[in-house]
């Protein structure tokens, strides 16, 4: 069976960006599929595609807004306490910068820890 990093590693490899990794990891553990979140979560994707938010952040706030529909309100806060601290910004362009190198070598690590910590937060909040 493909561990999540294999996983997150293929999607990248078929076009998917950041916040559609993280919520097709979610679908892929309730072991469905639902084509059209991922399309709706593509408007996330690069920051908002304006290098604002993060498109790891907001997708992994909807992830735990998939699992923990009731909880989610203060994992949230939480998620996004820890992000701050562990990657300086909430911002897309600031954590990435202008180097189109960095894309390519952070991303794969934020979203990795960003999927860790959402796993992390939902067996904290059973």
């Amino acid at each position: 069976m493909e561990d999540y990093k294999e996983k997150l590693f293929r999607y990248r490899l078929e076009g998917y960006c950041c916040s559609e990794m993280l919520l097709q990891l979610g679908l892929d553990e309730k072991e469905t599929e639902n084509p059209d979140l991922i399309n709706a979560i593509k408007g996330l994707c690069g920051g908002l595609h304006t290098g604002l938010l993060c498109g790891a952040l907001s997708g992994a706030a909807c992830l735990l807004s998939f699992f923990e529909p009731e909880k989610a309100s203060y994992m949230i806060p939480a998620l996004v306490e820890w992000f701050k601290e562990c990657f300086g910004s909430y911002n897309c362009g600031e954590i990435i910068g202008d180097e189109p190198i960095s894309k390519v070598e952070k991303c794969p690590v934020i979203v990795a820890k960003t999927y860790e910590k959402v796993k992390e937060l939902l067996e904290e909040n059973q």
